[in-house]
């Protein structure tokens, strides 16, 4: 494998490589200038509706450089179209779920507890390792994970949740819609989950939280 550091080019042996260099939105050449639209760091202004400085136009998915996601693009398509009907619709990127697809996955969705305290939102934070659900025991001989919980403590909303291991990213949808709908972990206790399934972590794991 082939690098460069500071102009200077080296060959690195490896059996596999790993290769993360990311994306960027792509918003020349198409005349977005001519229209006067806004762009800022490479990327569209948009508000939560999608809308753009410029009236009648809109921008969804990676050209708004906000959450270069699929899923997101798929919501902000839909805000946008909703604007345009005139329905009360609006992107809310704390509702976004993110999923590493890795062995064992990664997802988590809404604010971490760091995120939190920069905007000034105290919180409570519980945890639990996946090996205390029996279902999760019984699947994974061995396997270890976490689901971590951020809670406000004022208003008992779940403003975050982050999962490692097993299907995670089969889960984290609940805890979206939990966070989408704002809420409290007395909402959450009344949510049945079926038994036995790995999900039941995420609701544990809030109900955990010490206040």
């Amino acid at each position: 494998m082939t690098i460069e550091t500071n102009g200077a080019r080296s060959i690195v042996p490896a059996d596999v490589a790993l290769i993360s260099a990311g994306r960027k939105p792509i918003t020349q050449g198409f005349g977005l200038e001519n229209l006067g639209v806004v762009i800022e760091n490479n990327a569209i202004k948009t508000d939560e509706k999608g809308r753009t400085n410029v009236q009648g136009v809109w921008a969804a998915g990676d050209v708004n450089g906000k959450s270069m996601l699929a899923h997101t693009a798929y919501r902000e398509a839909q805000v946008c179209i909703d604007d345009m009907a005139g329905k009360n619709s609006a992107v809310n990127y704390d509702a976004i779920p993110l999923v590493i697809y890795t062995h064992p996955e990664v997802a988590c969705v809404g604010l971490t507890e760091e995120e939190a305290k920069r905007r000034g939102i105290s919180v409570v934070t519980s945890k639990l390792p996946l090996s205390y659900n029996g279902r999760y025991c019984a699947e994974n001989d061995g396997g270890r994970g976490i689901c971590k919980a951020v809670i406000d403590k004022s208003t008992k909303n779940l403003v975050g949740l982050h999962m490692i291991g097993g299907n995670c990213s089969e889960m984290i949808f609940g805890a979206a819609a939990m966070i989408e709908n704002k809420q409290t972990i007395d909402d959450i206790n009344k949510i049945v989950f079926p038994h036995p399934t790995v999900s039941e972590i995420i609701k544990d794991t809030v109900m955990m939280a010490k206040f």
